[in-house]
């Protein structure tokens, strides 16, 4: 006859194997569903687990250099942002000097547009102090170090990039000096012996003074300056000439005069541009504004009104602030900015300072005109800044992101396919797993219920049983 003993039927080591692997299994979809990975160690999928950990080493290092992204995308817009308040200031020095070009205001109200234009500067001085992360940016410390520079042969130099070097030392020779375009015309007495109309055409404008016969060289020169904002042409008296000459130097000086009536000295004339070795390569400036590549640095030099001849050697060196802005940490971007400081904005009529009480142009009055054409040069310098600072904003750091973000976004898909998961897949063979586990479960449970009740009648039939 058949023994009952305490040994396993088959049908229960099935069950007992459907219940761990079932069980297993929910451990496993929990834990996908948990991570989000159907990769979660190397025993899941050796070689897709390799795969996957260097696509995830990428996005990390792709997901810090968004993030270096982020840091310069605001010190970028935010020293937009100051230029923006700095050109609105400059502005309005424009339109208070402007306002007396014609010398009609009141004492009052000259007064009144003076302190208009003192409370301008200083607002513009205040605004290059403006930090962002805790760094000026428009005060001159962004920008690289100029030492030797000997102002009256050297007028400007601004350093694009040093392409990585050090220093730069930059030396020459100006064989040419640039030249204003000019026209004359002379009297016998120093006295207008025509009545006219000239029209004076010039780089920046054109305006039309009338001139009457018996008035004064002089006379006339201060009309034509008065109109020397609109037309960058000023003139000057040397005895019986009358010299029309252009503020700016080069071939892109240009100017011409037409009249209405015998006027000698009418006619067109052009500028010449400088020439000059430096650092070994002949070039031709632009006026007096030469560009220099050199060994990867990029350099602007604008030599002073009619230097010609060697130059002191002067250094350029420093470094300005560094993003990383891809993922390899070796690679940065320069954003080296000029200083946007009053004394530092302007041109060849005059720096934005003098305009200031105190200052040689301050006053307006007879000096409105000038105040114009300073604040008028003051406003192509902050452009070169604004350049400056979109080139890194807008190009740079914008490229970087978009570029950045586009890997971003092609790792993620790339990872999910290798080892993502469908949540609404694996909740599904989790429930079902689930469910098979408490079937498992509950089969045992009859099973050791019926054994129960055999044992129970042995033990009745035997006598066992109380």
């Amino acid at each position: 006859m058949g023994r009952i003993g305490a040994s396993l039927s088959g049908i229960e080591r099935a069950l007992l194997n459907q219940l761990a692997a079932s069980q297993e299994a929910v451990e496993i979809g929990g834990f996908r569903l948990a991570t989000g990975k159907s990769i979660n160690a190397a025993a899941d999928n050796p070689s897709r687990f390799v795969a996957l950990s260097n696509f995830e080493t990428q996005l990390v290092g792709v997901n810090a250099a968004l993030s270096n992204v982020t840091v310069a995308s605001s010190v970028g817009s935010q020293t937009q942002l100051t230029v923006d308040q700095i050109r609105t200031e400059l502005n309005t020095i424009r339109t208070k000097a402007l306002a007396d070009v014609d010398q009609a205001l009141t004492s009052e109200e000259r007064t009144a547009n003076q302190a208009a234009i003192d409370a301008a500067i200083t607002a513009i001085n205040e605004l290059t102090r403006t930090e962002v992360s805790g760094r000026r940016y428009l005060d001159g410390s962004a920008d690289f170090q100029y030492a030797d520079v000997v102002n009256s042969e050297v007028s400007d130099v601004q350093a694009f990039t040093l392409g990585g070097a050090s220093s730069l030392s930059v030396s020459g020779t100006v064989s040419v000096a640039a030249e204003q375009a000019t026209l004359t015309h002379t009297e016998g007495t120093g006295l207008i012996t025509n009545d006219a109309t000239i029209t004076i055409t010039g780089s920046r404008g054109s305006a039309s003074v009338s001139v009457t016969t018996g008035e004064s060289l002089a006379t006339v020169a201060t009309r034509v300056n008065q109109e020397a904002y609109l037309t960058g042409v000023t003139a000057t008296v040397d005895g019986n000439d009358l010299d029309f000459t252009t503020i700016d130097y080069g071939s892109n000086a240009s100017l011409s005069i037409t009249t209405s009536d015998t006027f000698n000295g009418a006619g067109s004339a052009t500028g010449v541009d400088a020439q000059a070795t430096i650092n070994s390569q002949s070039l031709t400036g632009d006026g007096n504004r030469f560009t220099l590549a050199d060994s990867g640095a990029n350099v602007a030099v604008e030599f002073a009104a009619g230097h010609s001849g060697a130059f002191t050697t002067f250094t350029i060196s420093g470094t300005p602030p560094l993003f990383a802005l891809t993922t390899d940490l070796s690679r940065t971007t320069e954003f080296a900015v000029r200083g946007a400081q009053a004394a530092r904005l302007g041109g060849l009529s005059g720096t934005l300072d003098q305009l200031a009480t105190g200052g040689t142009a301050a006053g307006l009055d007879t000096n409105s005109s000038l105040a114009v054409r300073i604040v008028d040069e003051a406003l192509d310098d902050l452009d070169l800044i604004e350049g400056q600072v979109d080139a890194f904003a807008d190009i740079a750091v914008a490229s970087a992101g978009a570029l950045l973000d586009a890997m971003q976004d092609s790792l993620e898909d790339t990872i999910d396919e290798v080892g993502g998961i469908d949540e609404t897949a694996e909740s599904v063979l989790l429930a079902r797993n689930q469910a098979l586990a408490d079937n498992a479960i509950a089969a045992l449970a009859i099973l050791d219920q019926q054994r129960s009740s055999i044992v129970g009648l042995i033990q009745q039939i035997a006598g066992l049983a109380h």
